[in-house]
């Protein structure tokens, strides 16, 4: 395992952990997560050449909390063009996000285009160009569980927070439980402010949502993009990367992988990862490849 490395960045003491050399690519992971995601794909990255930086996201230990409570796609996009700025030296930048790091990556994307050199999005819709069917709003039921108060901190965090584990069995229902690893992520939940902090970025998108976050979300990106989802992702429905095109106005590419969950770059390294180093690198394979494949 690489040295857990820190870095202070908008007010906050961030850990984040970085392999190889080469062009920046930041790995920001979602919930229930943390940078360690990222760990066994990172050689792999490192390898093709990139500068793997992979930090745990404001509020998931050992990085610190907002000291304001502000877990907005403003305040975390902002975070991921401090990362940029603070990282990426003379060459690209490169940005992967998954699940909330995905929508960090498109909130950042929308406030600077020319930040980002190109990027990956997986497992999260565009807000605006989602397909919010009913079958959706079921699997999304704990969105809005967590606009509660109080209640959901107690609820996730019974029993060793075995609601994770729930999760996981309900995002990803192909994949081995002995491969979750969550010690992490519940390390993480569990220290003072830290489940409060994560359950934050839920409610800041909701119930604490403003006119000028939606505004940002809801434009379309522009930054080339590789979209990637699990076709039996439990969280999110193949159905809401329909539309692909309208969401994302330059170059776009799609990865759809089969079997797998929420967490493909970990159930199905071995097609992800290829694919990610690939567009990266403007492979012409994978940037002609697409849109129409998501529905």
């Amino acid at each position: 395992m690489p040295e857990l490395k820190t870095q202070t960045l908008n007010g906050i003491d961030f850990a984040y952990y970085e392999v190889g050399e080469g062009p920046l690519l930041l790995c920001l992971h979602g919930f229930p997560d943390s940078a360690d995601t990222f760990l066994g794909i990172a050689p792999a990255l490192a390898a093709a050449g990139f500068r793997v930086v992979m930090p745990y996201l404001r509020g998931y230990y050992p990085s610190g909390l907002s000291a304001e409570g502000d877990y907005s796609m403003l305040a975390i996009g902002r975070d991921v063009l401090a990362w940029v700025e603070a990282f990426r030296g003379d060459g690209p930048a490169y940005v992967y996000g998954h699940d909330w790091g995905g929508m960090a990556a498109i909130a950042a994307a929308n406030m600077q285009p020319s930040a980002i050199d190109r990027m990956v999005v997986s497992s999260v819709p565009h807000m605006e160009h989602g397909a919010w069917t009913l079958g959706q709003f079921r699997k999304s039921w704990y969105v809005m569980f967590f606009q509660l108060p109080w209640l959901p901190e107690w609820r996730v965090a019974l029993d060793n927070f075995a609601f994770i584990d729930r999760l996981y069995q309900a995002w990803s229902p192909h994949w081995d439980a002995s491969e979750w690893q969550l010690g992490p992520v519940k390390k993480a939940l569990g220290m003072p402010g830290g489940l409060k902090a994560a359950l934050g970025y839920y409610r800041g998108m909701i119930r604490g949502a403003t006119r000028e976050q939606w505004q940002l979300l809801a434009q379309p990106v522009t930054v080339p993009t590789l979209v990637i989802c699990g076709d039996a992702d439990g969280s999110v429905g193949i159905d809401q990367f329909d539309g692909l095109e309208r969401a994302y106005t330059g170059e776009l590419a799609f990865l759809r992988v089969p079997g797998a969950g929420h967490f493909p770059h970990r159930e199905a390294a071995d097609v992800v990862t290829p694919s990610v180093c690939a567009f990266l690198r403007g492979a012409p394979e994978i940037t002609a490849s697409l849109v129409g494949e998501a529905s």
